[in-house]
């Protein structure tokens, strides 16, 4: 049978419609690697540096030092500052300069852009903005406090971030790659202004063998819930019958044009003492062993993935949705700042 063009109330946009690196939460590092010294990498396409002041709290802005362009990454902290290692300009979390040896004045110049960031189970999250669009996501309902979570593991994908995350809304996909049939029509819907949701109840039909143990031990259908916040940053729970699995796909457009992916898996805490030292570290590690055999089989499977949208048919026309949303965002983005902007005038 030949496959139909699109529906025509859908219209995919192209693909320089896409932003290069949306106003989103990304996972910037574990919070241990701040322990004793900032830590500076290439992120969004520019260097950012990361420190904890002496209080406690973490900052994230540009890392380049505003008077010759050192790494601040290199330097050290001091206080509630970061000092660069070049002539010890000192920057305060809020990016401005605070002192500089030597010198009477301080340049206006000298000010760095930063971001807003969070901590949450041993991360570091920024957001990519002045201020969060939306606060760091978790699973609707749920106290992140109530939650462990297991150490966070690292895969590429060979495509852009939107194709990364619309796969969430690829319902072929599914079956061909990881051997879920469908049982129900999917569900989509927006719970929030930048939040988009898919439901679907499968069955376990792949013959790996995670899929087997999975089979054997907690259900041969699930219900999965998947929600994208902001375009790049992944929420998903899936329900057995013996079992719930729920953890995050983080995001991250890379300047060769692929995508980081981080992810994070989740166990409710226990109040039980016993098992919070035996049994949830063993559950913890099997979930994220489950977890990354199941999404990372796709990234060492396929390569090549691009984004053509003369290309979709009618069976696309969930993931088409997705692709429009993910536009639109943008637009909603400006909404909601210039409404900031006449609220604090």
């Amino acid at each position: 049978m030949q496959a139909k063009s699109l529906s025509k109330d859908v219209r995919p946009p192209q693909a320089d419609a896409f932003p290069a690196y949306p106003a989103s939460w990304y996972l910037f590092c574990e919070s241990r690697q701040l322990e004793d010294k900032p830590l500076s990498q290439r992120i969004l396409g520019r260097q950012l540096v990361a420190y904890r002041k002496a209080s406690g709290q973490v900052a994230v802005m540009d890392a380049h030092c505003a008077h010759l362009g050192a790494d601040l990454g290199c330097g050290t902290v001091v206080g509630e500052t970061i000092q660069c290692p070049f002539h010890h300009w000192r920057y305060g979390a809020d990016g401005v300069c605070t002192s500089i040896l030597h010198a009477a004045q301080i340049p206006a110049f000298a000010r760095l852009r930063t971001y807003p960031v969070e901590e949450r189970h041993g991360q570091v999250f920024f957001f990519n903005g002045n201020e969060p669009l939306f606060p760091l996501p978790f699973f609707f309902g749920a106290d992140p406090s109530d939650f462990l979570a297991g150490k966070a593991f690292h895969y590429g994908a060979d495509c852009a971030w939107y194709m990364t995350t619309a796969n969430a809304f690829d319902m072929q996909h599914f079956s061909c790659v990881h051997g879920r049939d469908l049982i129900d029509q999917c569900q989509v819907d927006c719970p929030a202004p930048f939040a988009r949701r898919n439901h679907y109840r499968a069955a376990v039909v792949g013959h790996s063998r995670c899929d087997g143990l999975l089979r054997s031990f907690v259900g041969r259908t699930v219900d999965v819930s998947i929600t994208c916040w902001g375009g790049t940053f992944l929420l998903i729970t899936a329900d057995f019958r013996r079992a719930h699995s729920c953890f995050l796909i983080a995001t991250r457009p890379l300047d060769d044009g692929t995508t980081l992916c981080e992810g994070i898996v989740f166990a409710r805490r226990s109040q039980n003492p016993l098992e919070r030292w035996l049994w949830q570290p063993l559950s913890l590690f099997l979930r994220r062993w489950l977890t990354y055999a199941f999404v990372a089989d796709e990234s060492r499977n396929l390569r090549g993935i691009r984004y053509h949208s003369a290309g979709l048919t009618t069976d696309d026309d969930t993931m088409a949705d997705f692709f429009g949303w993910l536009v639109q965002l943008s637009a909603h983005k400006q909404i909601a700042r210039q409404e900031k902007v006449s609220l604090s005038a």
